[in-house]
């Protein structure tokens, strides 16, 4: 027998056993029809291979030349029959809870198997030799070690300190992942592959869960969440411009990347944007690795954070795009990379697949909810640009061109208005603008160079398709994946720069070292002095609404017993505002309107907490009047102090 049919004949019981576990699964879950024919397939393999086995079984050669890949083979049976486990059950109709945690975990079986096969070698050997190799690296680049240490203990400290107090108020949005979070914990979530607020899988809110589980369901643990995100994206920004440059230009990026103030803003905010910046610099890593070393491991690793991009914020999904153009130019730059490293492409292609299939099998039964941001926001999509060129008499070409100007001029020259940052000043700083604008000529002069285009589209792709094309640019939270990259051409500006000085003898070798940290200090001191100072100072991330919901609800918690709460918000703020319900869930909330205060009644021993804006005081004290002998007070807004924010009256028997 030939080796193809020897390994089908010993690979085929294991086959009939992850079948049989579909079958009977299915039939518990009464998936009559697919559970049936796994069932009769898993049965009919069985006891042909059998047959088979006992009548010719493996002689002592055969099995020499079968055991190197019978392992490997089975392992990736079950990964394969896992993953088809978790899509039919995410695309059945008639699912259950117990099949959604069936999906679920047969998902995460399947990925964490994939990666263990594949990196099995480089696990064992570092168990056999006990780290030596790894070890010897580590004393080998200590002090890099020791400063990418300090940089990313920076990075976390400056996303993590006074989480709960600033960026303030908290903001509705995070208020409304935090109960996406808490109805995981609750049980309430089942299907993962669902969707849930704002339309995003509710995988994205499982790190929010996590953290919730280990420090309560409170402000702090929800905005953890992105403070560990955007420290990780430190680290796999200074990866990434290791592998592409040297350890300088890696360590100078992720100092860079600590400090930048939209960045850390939104590692402060318990929204899941940040991860764009994650994801792209963990996804083009990789790439970089694959490409350096020529290794299908990486390819691989890079195709299964590729697939996870879906798996979160809409926005983070253009990570996945770019690679995919970043290879087409591969393909097309380097002669014979197609026909060389065709098996490389689709054994990433097969890394996405794996990983994003059961998440695509519900975008695919539900293309709206994929496509609806996109609809949404999307100027061509939804009908803007036409309607607006009409509205003003302008062409669509001058449109466009505005819209690239405010785009664009947000890193360097204009203010970043609204949208979840509300900042006076652009994203960097003069030197910064300087060392970034250096970095971005060098690479468009180099722009065929694989790592310049890689840096080059990562950048320009986000200005276009999170800008330019979107409405009202720049839109804070779609710019996210821009910082890598701006991190990164900001240190090739600085490294090219002090390249030349040194060339012409401008400054002695000896001073290079102390000119880039006396930058770094001085950038990091800007970044950090303007943010954790003067933004916090001022709180531009303030708005009245917000601040309402999250003092109302905190003082609610302060009352320590059960109140009735009512708020006379209409018509700007209403009593499902998400910040009152996450932060006081426990108490029975009800909006108060002016015609409905002639017939409110009160039980005699009923505890009640009345919150007025400021607009619908006269309100209260019709309230008051009608029930006399409440506590009332004045809270005033903290951006603000001679602003009143709203005026509370409480009744307690």
């Amino acid at each position: 027998m030939k080796f193809p049919g020897l390994f089908i004949k010993a690979v085929t019981p294991i086959v009939s056993m992850v079948l049989a576990l579909a079958g009977v699964i299915q039939l518990r879950s009464q998936i009559w029809t697919v559970g049936t024919i796994c069932l009769v397939l898993a049965v009919i393999g069985f006891v042909l291979s059998m047959r088979l086995l006992e009548q010719n079984p493996f002689s002592a050669e055969q099995l020499e030349d079968l055991r190197p890949i019978l392992i490997p083979s089975i392992l990736w049976v079950s990964i394969i029959g896992l993953l088809i486990i978790s899509v039919i059950f995410v695309a059945d109709n008639t699912k259950t809870s117990e099949t959604d945690r069936v999906a679920s975990l047969a998902w995460v079986c399947s990925i964490f198997l994939s990666l263990m096969v594949i990196w099995w070698g480089t696990i064992q050997q570092l168990f056999t030799n006990k780290f030596a190799v790894f070890n010897e690296k580590i004393r080998e680049n200590r002090s890099e070690l020791i400063a990418l240490a300090f940089m990313l203990g920076m990075a976390f400290l400056l996303r993590t300190i006074s989480l709960s107090a600033h960026p303030y108020p908290w903001s509705g949005d995070e208020a409304s992942i935090g109960i996406e979070a808490r109805r995981i914990l609750n049980g309430e979530i089942t299907n993962f592959f669902d969707t849930g607020w704002s339309s995003q899988p509710n995988w994205s809110f499982v790190p929010t869960a996590l953290t919730e589980f280990i420090f309560g369901q409170n402000i702090f643990a929800v905005r953890l969440a992105s403070a560990l995100a955007g420290t990780l994206a430190v680290l796999f920004v200074y990866l990434t411009a290791r592998v592409l440059f040297n350890p300088t230009i890696g360590l100078m990026a992720a100092a860079f990347l600590a400090t930048l103030p939209y960045n850390v803003h939104f590692s402060r905010i318990g929204v899941s944007n940040i991860v764009d910046s994650l994801f792209s610099s963990m996804l083009f890593w990789l790439i970089a690795k694959a490409l350096k070393d020529d290794d299908p491991r990486f390819y691989y690793s890079a195709g299964i954070v590729g697939g996870l991009c879906i798996y979160t914020y809409a926005g983070t999904r253009l990570a996945l795009i770019l690679a995919g153009i970043f290879f087409l130019f591969v393909s097309i730059r380097q002669r014979g990379y197609l026909v060389s490293h065709w098996k490389h492409l689709i054994t990433f292609a097969f890394g996405v697949l794996l990983s994003m299939a059961p998440q695509a099998a519900f975008f695919a039964r539900h293309p709206y909810i994929f496509l609806g941001r996109f609809g949404q926001e999307g100027i061509f999509l939804n009908g803007w640009l036409a309607q607006r060129a009409i509205q003003t008499g302008q062409s669509q070409l001058d449109i466009l061109i505005d819209q690239f100007i405010r785009t664009t001029m947000v890193f360097v020259a204009s203010s970043a208005p609204g949208n979840f940052f509300n900042s006076p000043e652009p994203y960097l700083t003069v030197l910064g603008s300087i060392l970034f604008l250096l970095g971005m000529a060098y690479a468009m002069a180099h722009i065929l160079e694989t790592r310049y285009f890689m840096l080059l589209v990562w950048f320009w792709a986000v200005i276009l398709f999170g800008g330019i094309l979107t409405l009202n640019p720049p839109a804070n939270t779609r710019m996210l994946m821009t910082s890598p990259p701006v991190a990164i051409l900001m240190a090739v500006g600085l490294h090219k720069f002090l390249d030349y000085l040194q060339k012409f003898r401008l400054v002695p070798d000896r001073a290079i070292v102390p000119a880039i940290v006396s930058v770094l200090l001085i950038i990091s001191y800007q970044n950090i002095n303007f943010y954790m100072v003067k933004y916090r100072n001022n709180m531009y991330f303030a708005d009245a609404n917000g601040e309402f919901a999250m003092e109302t609800g905190l003082m609610a918690n302060d009352l320590r017993d059960v109140y009735a709460l009512y708020f006379i918000g209409a018509p700007r703020i209403f009593s499902g505002f998400p910040t009152i319900p996450f932060l006081a869930p426990q108490y029975p909330r009800s909006d108060l309107k002016a015609e409905d205060i002639p017939t409110l009644t009160l039980q005699p021993d009923q505890k009640v907490a009345f919150f007025a804006i400021p607009e619908n005081r006269p309100l209260l004290e019709e309230i008051s009047q009608k029930f006399p002998g409440g506590e009332r007070g004045l809270i005033y807004r903290k951006p603000r102090p001679n602003e009143i924010l709203f005026e509370y009256y409480i009744l307690a028997p």
